[in-house]
């Protein structure tokens, strides 16, 4: 099957090509579908989803995933994420809605469909659709134009009735002005911070290190440590194989062609004088004057770069407030608008952008050029023969699995391979003790092997392995001697965090009614630090992450002044005080309250949604292989 696969997949496609091997492997070897791909899986209310709808479904996520992981994502991440689970749900949840679309006649006309393909951007050249694109993107991805269609023709019926979903969820005014109100009032609260690091003074004698050691022995073991064989399948081993023709080359520059064209660029200077883009007129007159002024200066003659130096307000100002060269799309409208319309030489009147007035120097123009096949063309062969080597190493690691799967042994596979056994010393799961292009991948693909079992094909840096684990050296009790540094590392912050707790807590028992933190602080001479406010949603800048100091601040107030317990933030403890609390103004609820409105509508929506999709299934007759989860 891998073989198979290997032949009749494009030469330099090689990251289409490994977005699939991770769905291969799922349906190869011990409880595979092999046997039954043409079987349903599964049935909603007697509608069945076959294997090869299932298939397609997971190796949609995991491309998904590829996307954003990269050469990150592995096994563990799709167990973490439970892939397989994600992929039946989702087909379960797409029968039951189209299920829905059928009982309310909910159809898609020619021209909607028609639009829909026409807007996707995959299938356009320079803008527009482009019918031997869409042949061409859809047969690498093993599809002809009526499945994708009918799958397409379907995605818009689901819309429709997700669309239908939706429209019953309403926010009024007065629920979205709670939310703000709640999610944007402000507090600041005193404190008094019992840190353990300021117990200095706490200095373990010999007999506590070693009561300490003796009940904490099961910290102090030595790191599980494992030692392995593999075979590397590095693409420099397969240079001298790859042939890159002239018409690979050909093909490659005609498929993409906008990475030969070089957009039009500009290199400029500017002086910008800021002024808010919400600012009254008065304020936006008086930076216009100031920047007319120092317009008039650079018209008469002066330095422009010395008058940048001078009087600029933004970041580029000590280098004159040069810009370098830049595209089009790089800038704000107003200002590229302004600066590719220009003359080299030119400078411009003050032109106005969200950040204030700028006056731009135009220092030289660079006309947008295509590169010639010719010209790229050693370019394009490098590549292509990296990505060749990258193919053949591949295929070659895949090969080698082949063997792994019909039976043979780590050595006859290296014999097979024609590849070197190699064996490493034994390491931790941080990679320590190996000599790897990346130690800690190597480790975490080893770690997760059973002992004597051979791996599938790891990508690990750029090349691919076959590993296997032959000896697992399992964790050991360490003398007092060898861990009496980290012992007594560890018993010293444990005794400092035991009396900061202790202290903190003797405070906290003294609260009487009316005495302020302050007074508090006073009474024992202690000190007192304050928070700048803060939002429920935001971290505290002196402290940190903490909801659980987030929530005890917001429950203070002038009536209830003191937190009546202990907060403790990374073995930190704090006493909390009120000190001030603010609300949003009116006008600022008002401006918002549109947004605030979509976004609480959003959220809504995918709750009421889910909510519904939960109901369907609850009321229909779901069945499935569990096999497909293990």
């Amino acid at each position: 099957m891998l073989r198979y696969l290997r032949e009749n997949t494009g030469n330099w496609i090689i990251k289409i090509f490994l977005g699939i091997i991770v769905v291969v492997f799922v349906f190869l070897g011990v409880g595979s579908f092999g046997s039954k791909r043409n079987d349903s899986i599964a049935t909603i209310n007697d509608e069945s989803i076959t294997i090869k709808e299932y298939q397609q479904a997971y190796k949609t996520i995991v491309d998904q995933m590829r996307a954003r992981f990269g050469k990150n994502l592995n096994d563990d991440i799709l167990k973490m994420f439970n892939v397989k689970q994600q992929a039946l749900d989702s087909l379960i949840e797409q029968k039951l809605v189209l299920a829905q679309a059928d009982k309310l006649e909910i159809n898609v006309s020619e021209n909607e469909l028609q639009e829909s393909l026409l807007s996707i951007k995959a299938f356009q050249k320079d803008g527009r659709f482009d019918l031997d694109q869409y042949k061409k993107v859809l047969s690498l991805n093993s599809l002809n134009p009526e499945i994708f269609e009918y799958n397409q023709l379907n995605a818009i019926r689901q819309q429709k009735v997700k669309d239908m979903v939706f429209s019953t969820v309403n926010i009024s005014d007065f629920e979205a002005r709670d939310w703000y109100v709640y999610n944007n009032t402000e507090t600041a609260v005193d404190y008094m911070l019992f840190d353990p690091s300021g117990y200095s003074d706490i200095l373990p004698d010999e007999e506590q290190i070693k009561a300490f050691y003796d009940e904490n022995k099961e910290n102090y073991k030595s790191e599980l440590r494992v030692k392995s064989v593999y075979l590397k399948f590095s693409p420099e081993d397969y240079k001298d194989k790859i042939k890159v023709t002239d018409a690979n080359i050909k093909d490659f520059y005609e498929q993409n062609p906008e990475q030969f064209k070089t957009p039009q660029k500009v290199e400029a200077r500017h002086i910008l004088i800021k002024v808010a883009e919400d600012a009254e007129e008065e304020k936006v007159n008086e930076a216009q004057k100031r920047a007319q002024d120092i317009f008039d200066m650079a018209s008469k003659g002066q330095d422009f770069e010395l008058l940048a130096k001078e009087y600029s307000e933004g970041p580029s100002k000590d280098k004159g407030g040069y810009l370098g060269i830049f595209e089009k799309q790089s800038m704000v409208k107003p200002f590229a608008d302004k600066a590719f319309s220009m003359k080299e030489g030119e400078i411009s009147n003050p032109v106005r952008t969200i950040f204030g007035w700028h006056i731009i120097k135009l220092m030289a123009k660079f006309d947008a050029s295509v590169q010639t096949m010719a010209m790229a063309s050693e370019t394009i062969k490098k590549e292509l023969e990296q990505q060749e080597m990258q193919n053949m190493a591949y295929y070659k690691a895949g090969e080698a699995f082949d063997a792994v799967i019909d039976g043979d042994d780590f050595e006859q596979v290296a014999l097979i391979a024609n590849k070197k056994l190699v064996s490493t010393k034994d390491f931790d799961i941080n990679g320590n003790g190996l000599e790897i292009e990346d130690n800690k991948g190597f480790a975490n693909e080893a770690f997760s092997l059973t002992l004597d079992t051979i791996s599938d094909v790891k990508e690990i840096g750029d090349s691919y392995y076959l590993i296997k684990v032959v000896k697992k050296i399992d964790p050991e009790f360490q003398n007092l001697d060898l861990v009496s540094e980290k012992v007594l590392k560890d018993l010293t912050l444990t005794l400092q965090v035991k009396q900061a707790k202790e202290d903190a807590q003797l405070i906290i028992d003294k609260i009487s009614d009316g005495k302020t933190l302050e007074q508090l602080a006073r009474d024992h001479e202690l000190s007192l630090k304050s928070t700048k406010f803060f939002k429920r949603n935001t971290k505290v800048e002196e402290v940190g992450n903490s909801p659980e100091f987030i929530k005890a601040s917001f429950s203070l107030n002038k009536t209830n002044k003191i937190h009546p317990e202990i907060i403790e933030v990374s073995s930190k403890y704090y006493i909390l005080g009120f000190k001030e609390k603010k609300s949003p103004e009116e006008d600022e609820i008002l401006e918002n309250i549109k947004t605030i409105k979509s976004e609480i509508s959003a959220s809504k929506q995918s709750q009421y949604y889910q909510a519904w999709i939960n109901e369907l299934k609850n009321n229909s007759k779901i069945n499935f292989d569990p096999e497909i989860l293990n």
